[in-house]
């Protein structure tokens, strides 16, 4: 079991070469696996490595997840480091069930054949985790959150035996990402933020941490992201999203743009962020419309309120939050085929909607209107007289 869990948060290390020197020091003496993007250098191999799995993150599916995990079982490291951008972060996480005596891999790969969401049964890691993350915006090294992809989709496997025992993040595993990566990170930790902020079941604390975290994000996120201090300021503060009350309320589905745009980037094979882009400020036009089955008016209004009182963007949150997709050339893909459309309806409401929590109230109507309504990239307008589409942008492999 890992030394000394008391469902803590995992401790977090970061600097210019603190994840050689602590990786050094956490893995001294003890049995380590390492799993790492292919793309990406190890950056030297630990005292007692016992096996080395690279993983190429563009083909991570559950079928990869589970060789991982009986490399992972055959080998029983005391340690798994784990490198690489969230989804590699996030098989580590994942394979690393295997150590559990409970079968507990096996629960959540069968669920989630048939779930969107599975939550794992409250049992503590099995292993110490140690996550150094090559990009910035998931915060799955500080979480307890795990994405697994299978013919149904990508979909979200929770518990606290997925937390990192520590969390590695140094500017220098950052250095090669470019600029639009970058940028597209800050956009995911901002808006992990922003969703929250749509439910009105918050507390003072909650909302005063998420619109700090918000303006730094923005202010860094307006800087030259080349700069390795901004790239250590933007990780540092996606973390502390996760280790802060920001996230914190009643209703822990209220980032409810984050299920449609899951189904976008799974049908299209786009980017997270890229499909993000598309949806969300039509999601926010229905919320300030008063359509409550996508969030509380009141609360995304006086959250934007705040956040961009210290900012230049518009201070109606849908316009506000596409200029700041323009301002940071994040492209959403191109129109899609109606009959892409009609499958990205038809699987959000399949995992989402029907009756469940996440998107209650909603059907396959309300979906096609979104989507036919959202920014594509190379639309003139939005159906509905909305936030021009964003333009520009390089792309990028995840």
């Amino acid at each position: 079991m890992t030394s000394g869990f008391r469902g803590r948060l995992p401790t977090l290390w970061h600097g210019r070469g603190v994840a050689r020197r602590i990786m050094r020091r956490l893995t001294a003496n003890r049995r380590t696996l390492v799993i790492a993007d292919s793309s990406i250098r190890v950056l030297e191999p630990p005292a007692r490595l016992v096996d080395v799995v690279e993983v190429d993150p563009s083909s991570l599916d559950v079928r990869t997840l589970v060789e991982i995990a009986a490399h992972v079982a055959i080998r029983r490291p005391e340690v798994v480091l784990a490198v690489g951008g969230g989804t590699v972060l996030d098989a580590a996480k994942l394979a690393a069930l295997s150590l559990l005596p409970e079968r507990i891999l096996d629960f959540a790969v069968e669920r989630a054949s048939r779930e969107a969401l599975t939550f794992l049964p409250d049992v503590p890691p099995p292993v110490d985790i140690v996550a150094v993350p090559t990009t910035i915006g998931t915060s799955s090294e500080t979480n307890g959150v795990g994405i697994l992809t299978n013919d149904q989709g990508h979909r979200l496997v929770i518990g606290r035996a997925l937390v990192p025992r520590h969390a590695l993040l140094d500017p220098e595993n950052l250095s090669t990402l470019p600029a639009a990566s970058v940028r597209e990170g800050a956009l995911e930790a901002f808006l992990r933020l922003a969703g929250a902020s749509t439910s009105p079941r918050r507390s003072a604390r909650a909302r005063a941490d998420a619109v700090a975290i918000a303006r730094a994000i923005l202010e860094a996120g307006d800087q030259q992201v080349d700069s390795s201090d901004t790239r250590l300021r933007l990780a540092r503060l996606s973390a502390a999203t996760q280790r802060t009350a920001a996230l914190r309320g009643h209703d822990r589905y209220a980032p409810r743009h984050w299920y449609v745009a899951n189904e976008v980037a799974f049908v299209l094979g786009a980017r997270k962020m890229a499909a993000t882009a598309a949806v969300i400020a039509v999601v926010w036009q229905r919320v300030c419309g008063g359509d409550s089955r996508w969030g509380d008016r009141v609360s995304l209004e006086r959250f934007w309120s705040d956040v961009a009182s210290s900012s230049s963007l518009p201070g109606h949150p849908a316009l506000g939050i596409a200029e700041l997709i323009e301002r940071w050339a994040i492209a959403p893909p191109p129109t899609p085929a109606e009959s892409d459309l009609e499958r990205i309806a038809v699987a959000t409401m399949r995992a989402w909607g029907a009756g469940r929590p996440m998107l209650a109230g909603l059907g396959p109507q309300d979906f096609r209107d979104v989507l036919r309504a959202s920014a594509w990239s190379d639309r003139s307008g939005a159906a509905d007289g909305g936030p021009r589409p964003v333009r520009g942008g390089d792309t990028h492999e995840p």
